[in-house]
């Protein structure tokens, strides 16, 4: 799913902006743990012309930045590939008790099945 695609199912009014509220459910849909005044802040950090809504180009630049840095963050090595053995590392890094036999599935995973080991 691209972020145009995920701006698009947030924007329940299809005005073409997402309101704090629909942004909100957005970021809740993808980390249940994030607070509320996370949310007000990266709401604001996003709403580059200050108007208290995100239009698509604000909402899509800023998801691809954040897609961006969690790759960099994954890819230790900077080959531009994150390994099972670097995402594990990274989960470990942010204190999640994953296995590494749980991290090998999920790479594999979101390497559509192709028959390596590694995001690209």
């Amino acid at each position: 799913m691209s972020a145009k695609q995920i701006f698009e199912k947030f924007d329940k009014n299809k005005n073409g902006k997402l309101s704090l509220d629909e942004f909100c459910e957005a970021a809740l849909a993808f980390s249940k743990n994030i607070s509320q005044e996370e949310i007000v802040k990266m709401f604001k950090e996003i709403d580059v012309d200050g108007d208290g809504e995100l239009d698509a180009v604000e909402f899509t630049s800023s998801f691809e930045k954040i897609l961006k840095e969690t790759f960099a963050f994954c890819d230790a090595d900077g080959d531009g590939k994150i390994t099972s053995k670097e995402f594990h590392a990274a989960m470990i890094g942010l204190g999640k008790d994953w296995t590494e036999e749980k991290c090998a599935e999920m790479v594999q995973a979101a390497d559509g099945f192709n028959g390596y080991n590694a995001i690209n």
